[in-house]
């Protein structure tokens, strides 16, 4: 009797979920992605260990709605890394400032991943060493 009853909530729960209605077009809308293009950094930029950069992309096809916070995150070798650069900012600002971290290697294999609705990949660039940290000061 016990399983009766529960095989019939749990096929009355299964049609109730399958007769939901579909996603309204206004839904959608708000659900938009969005994937604006990272202007800087780019292939030429060189960034100083410590130091404090813009990160800037571009705003001009910004969905009215971005149902997600914002952050910047530093990629290597094409790989998301654990470092956060910033975030809880407004995607449609089109810039944040950052300070480039002080504990990576320098390379020219570095980029910026900016998430929101989507994550979006900068051209690779290179972060290089503070002249004080190469003098030992």
């Amino acid at each position: 009797m016990q399983f009766t009853l529960i095989a019939t909530a749990l096929m009355a729960f299964a049609a109730s979920a399958v007769s939901a209605s579909p996603v309204s077009n206004e839904a959608r809308m708000i659900l938009d992605v969005w994937a604006p293009k990272i202007i800087s950094p780019n292939a030429t930029t060189v960034w100083a260990e410590g130091q404090q950069y813009n990160v800037t992309w571009d705003t001009s096809d910004a969905p009215v709605n971005i149902s997600n916070g914002a952050a910047v995150r530093l990629g290597k070798d094409k790989v998301l890394t654990n470092t956060t650069l910033a975030s809880g900012f407004d995607l449609r600002q089109g810039w944040v400032t950052i300070t480039c971290p002080s504990d990576v290697i320098p390379g020219d294999d570095y980029s910026i991943i900016l998430f929101g609705d989507s994550g979006d990949q900068s051209e690779q660039f290179t972060i290089t060493e503070t002249l004080e940290s190469v003098l030992g000061f």
